[in-house]
């Protein structure tokens, strides 16, 4: 049996898949089923690969003393380094206390390492030495100018504005002298010598070294001395600054003025060319400044490109598609401790929050819009239905989808019937007060209790699980084009479907 329909040739479509993420490359109407001509605060869920609003923030510290510009976890002492505009270091265990424990030797980009007992630290000056809230040591006899740092074999690697590596001597972060009768001691290697240009960045990559060069160059490092070697991976990967680069599990990603160059590990990738996975989001990457920091999040399976005033391009690894964040004020830097993850904003330090859609105490901004399918003559939309899972039941904005003129609600599990509470707009809300359908609002999915064998006694099963919410609304609605998007702010959810019955006529 089938609903009966007036049109023979009437047409269903269910939007659900969504993994392919933004594409800015081309117009609405030639972009996938499966991507997003704009999308702002939603990304795929990792479980159910559905689209859904990305996790909102608790902040845990706040400061009008300092402005931080960059963070660093120290693993071995449990504690969190910061560092400020000004090159201070500062240090803090549980965030009740931060102290200052130290100011930079250099005002360049921080790169950190971790060494012995704690993290070694290169910003442009002498090399400097952190152990967790102590103050901090800065290595005297280290290079003047340490632009970057790294752990090989035993040795601390640094580079300065040339196209030389140095290496201190093994086991020794105080060791810089050379000596050609002793093999422990102090190294040095030129990158690609003569080619001209400076080294900005070195990253690792399954168990040999990339060296990233201002001349678009990059140069593989193997083996160990006196056998090692240097040979040249690719050209034209220029990088767009000296923090546009980061190791994602088996690849690394480097980001240039306009694209965004992903180098696997393969066997043999020493003859592979990079490849540029950031052809669909070219004007996005182009926007993002010169000090684009790429940090790669664990928790998330993520890759986070963190622009100007809160803005970050994020890459899914799990689909490699694009999405977008927003944060509520500046961010300027990301990093994960276990599974948690800690954004640091100028002014405070925040950890992603799954159930909240707030950043700031503010409600987060969300925007969404789907392929535009255009009609030879006219559509007649006839039945859309919206459904979701709600991450909370904060109600703080009109938030809803819209096709055309039709505007439609997002599906609420508490009807706006409920006016205490309930921190919706009233100005141009077009929620009905008295609408409660059960049939079509939610499907609850709840924990037996009857007949159930397991002990109640420290259970941590939840009794009432999430529920499937969604919304059927029945249209008479002609356009040229079929065009869907949606926006709102402060409410998580993940959209399970968008259900549409149409006709050309």
């Amino acid at each position: 049996m089938r609903l009966s329909t007036k049109h023979a040739n009437q047409q269903s479509v269910m939007l659900q898949d969504f993994t392919g993420g933004l594409n800015v490359s081309c117009t609405e109407n030639l972009i996938a089923d499966n991507e997003l001509a704009e999308v702002i605060n939603m990304e795929i869920d990792s479980n159910s690969k559905l689209l859904r609003t990305v996790q909102g923030t608790d902040t845990l510290y706040t400061t009008n003393e300092y402005t931080f510009k960059s963070a660093a976890f120290d693993i071995l002492n449990s504690a969190l380094i910061l560092f400020t505009e000004d090159n201070k270091i500062l240090a803090t265990k549980d965030f009740s206390e931060v102290k200052e424990v130290g100011t930079l030797t250099g005002t360049g980009e921080v790169i950190t390492a971790m060494w012995e007992d704690g993290l070694l630290i290169a910003s442009g000056g002498k090399l400097q030495y952190a152990k967790g809230i102590e103050d901090v040591e800065t290595i005297e006899t280290s290079p003047e100018h340490c632009n970057g740092v790294y752990i090989r074999s035993g040795r601390v690697l640094v580079f300065d504005d040339t196209d030389q590596v140095l290496f201190s001597g093994v086991g020794d972060e105080t060791n810089w002298t050379q000596d050609t009768n002793d093999p422990s001691s102090s190294l040095f290697a030129q990158i690609g010598y003569k080619v001209g240009g400076h080294i900005m960045g070195m990253v690792n990559m399954s168990k040999d070294i990339l060296f990233i060069k201002s001349n678009g160059m990059v140069f593989r490092l193997e083996n160990e001395y006196p056998d090692w070697r240097i040979s040249e991976l690719g050209r034209n990967i220029f990088c767009k600054g000296t923090a546009s680069y980061c190791n994602m599990v088996n690849s690394v990603l480097i980001m240039s003025d306009i694209s965004l160059q992903s180098i696997q590990t393969t066997q043999e990738y020493g003859d592979m060319k990079p490849t540029n996975i950031g052809s669909k989001v070219a004007s996005k990457i182009a926007n993002l400044p010169s000090n684009t920091k790429l940090r790669y999040v664990p928790p998330l399976n993520q890759v986070w490109c963190i622009g100007e005033n809160g803005y970050v391009l994020v890459l899914d690894c799990n689909t490699n598609a694009f999405f977008q964040r927003q944060f509520n004020d500046v961010a300027v830097d990301v990093l994960s401790i276990n599974n948690d993850v800690y954004v640091i904003k100028e002014n405070a330090i925040c950890k992603l929050n799954a159930g909240k859609f707030y950043d700031n105490d503010e409600p987060l901004i969300f925007k969404v819009r789907m392929k535009t399918r255009l009609a030879n003559y006219e559509y007649l939309v006839k039945r859309i239905t919206i459904c979701v899972t709600p991450m909370n039941y904060e109600y703080t904005s009109n938030s809803h989808f819209d096709l055309g003129k039709i505007y439609i609600p997002l599906p609420s599990f508490v009807p706006s019937s409920y006016i205490y509470g309930n921190r919706r707009d009233i100005f141009d809300n077009n929620e009905l007060i008295t609408y409660r359908n059960n049939k079509n609002i939610y499907v609850p999915s709840t924990e037996k209790i009857k007949d159930g064998y397991d002990s109640v006694y420290d259970n941590e099963t939840e009794i009432s699980l999430m529920e499937t919410i969604r919304r059927t609304t029945r249209v008479v609605y002609r356009t040229p084009n079929i065009r869907l998007g949606g926006s709102g702010m402060g409410e998580s959810f993940i959209l399970n479907y968008i259900y549409i019955d149409f006709v050309e006529v």
